[in-house]
C-alpha cells in the first residue's frame, strides 16, 4: 500500500471513529444524568400529620406508622387532597387535577376492596387525610430516548403526607410521609402530571392492599 493510500485510509477511519467517540462521550454524561434525575424528591415534615412522633423509617424515601387498631375498621371517610408544594411547574388547573385524581383513585380503591366510603363520622370509621408536599418536574427531553427513560432519567416525581385517624376521636392509627418518582417503563408519559399520576396510583394500590392484609389478620 501506498503512503498516499495509507493517509486517505487513517483519514477515513478517523472520521468514522470521531461519531462514535461522541456517541460514547454523550452515553458518559447521561449516565451522570440519570443518577442525578432518577431520584424521588425529599420528603418533608411540613406540619399536616396531627403527629409525627411514631414514625418510622423503613427505607430513604418513606417512613410510616400503622396501629393494630387499624384492622377493626371498615369504613373511611376520604378527605379532599391538599396541594401544599409550592415548587415544580404545576399550574393552579394541573394542582386541581392531580388533588381530584388522588381522591378518586383512593375512593375507587377502597370501594372495590369492600371498604364503604362515608361521609359521616362514626365509630369504627377511619377519615383519611393527605397532601402533596414536594413536587418533582419532568425533564421532557431526558424522556425522548427509550434508553435514557428506561435507566430513568427525566421522570417526575411528588412526596406527601398522609394519616387515618379516627373520625370520632381523631386518635391517629395510621402514618406516612412518602415520596416517589413515575415509573420508567411508561414511556409516553412526557409531562409532570402524569409521572405523578403514575406514583399515586402505585401509593393507593399498596394502601388497598395494606388494609385488606388488616382486615384478614383481624
Amino acid at each position: 500500500m501506498t503512503e498516499a493510500a495509507r493517509t486517505n485510509l487513517n483519514s477515513k477511519l478517523e472520521r468514522r471513529r470521531r461519531p462514535l467517540v461522541a456517541s460514547v462521550a454523550l452515553l458518559s454524561a447521561l449516565g451522570v444524568v440519570v443518577t442525578a434525575c432518577s431520584s424521588a424528591p425529599p420528603t418533608t415534615m411540613s406540619g399536616f400529620l396531627s403527629s409525627y412522633s411514631r414514625l418510622e423509617r423503613v427505607s430513604d424515601t418513606r417512613l410510616k406508622f400503622v396501629s393494630p387498631m387499624l384492622r377493626g375498621y371498615r369504613s373511611f371517610i376520604v378527605d379532599p387532597v391538599q396541594m401544599r408544594s409550592q415548587r415544580g411547574d404545576l399550574k393552579p388547573e394541573d394542582r386541581a387535577e392531580v388533588a381530584r385524581y388522588f381522591r378518586t383513585a383512593l375512593v375507587t380503591e377502597l370501594r372495590d376492596r369492600g371498604f364503604m366510603v362515608t361521609d359521616i363520622p362514626d365509630t369504627g370509621t377511619g377519615r383519611v387525610r393527605i397532601a402533596l408536599t414536594n413536587v418533582q418536574d419532568a425533564t421532557w427531553w431526558m424522556k425522548m430516548h427509550p434508553g435514557s427513560s428506561l435507566a430513568g432519567a427525566g421522570r417526575g416525581g411528588v412526596a406527601m403526607e398522609g394519616e387515618i385517624i379516627d373520625s370520632v376521636t381523631g386518635d391517629q392509627l395510621a402514618a406516612v410521609v412518602q415520596s416517589g418518582v413515575g415509573s420508567q417503563f411508561t414511556l409516553g408519559n412526557f409531562s409532570t402530571v402524569a409521572d405523578v399520576k403514575n406514583v399515586i396510583d402505585q401509593w393507593v394500590k399498596a394502601v388497598g392492599e395494606r388494609l385488606t392484609e388488616l382486615r384478614a389478620s383481624r
